[in-house]
């Protein structure tokens, strides 16, 4: 049997004339779109990117600083379980638990989410080393 094949992505945006494709080639797929058909849409917005790269930095800054943790991934991790971003995975043979971290990938997260979960890391992270991370990465920009 085959596949049911997925409808072409297509990203458009919202201007005053209406939608309009993203890039030449989300226009060239909308293109060869039958007309009269219907479509759903999903608003997505992006996640800033300068705020991830404060995000990273800050939690490698903590790293350098502290000796804490190995790398910038393991205290990523660890603020995940800490701030309840996780679920509990069973061993069925043992009945061992462990906590399983959530991703925080751009398509799992929301920008809205994200938000929410990195002011709680900061203030978490604050907390645990004595100091805020992002006010001292100013400082080191600064300097």
């Amino acid at each position: 049997m085959r596949k049911k094949e997925k409808p072409p992505l297509i990203q458009v945006q919202m201007t005053p004339r209406g939608l309009r494709p993203l890039t030449p080639d989300d226009a060239e797929k909308m293109a060869r779109l039958a007309q009269g058909s219907i479509y759903e849409i999903t608003p997505t917005s992006k996640r800033s990117s300068k705020q991830l790269r404060t995000y990273w930095k800050a939690l490698g800054l903590v790293v350098r600083t502290t000796g804490k943790w190995s790398t910038a991934e393991n205290l990523h991790r660890d603020l995940k379980i800490t701030l309840g971003y996780c679920e509990q995975a069973v061993n069925m043979r043992t009945g061992e638990i462990t906590l399983v971290p959530d991703s925080a990938a751009l398509d799992r997260m929301s920008p809205e989410e994200f938000n929410a979960y990195m002011t709680r890391a900061m203030a978490t992270l604050s907390d645990a080393v004595g100091y805020d991370p992002l006010a001292f990465l100013s400082e080191e920009m600064a300097a």
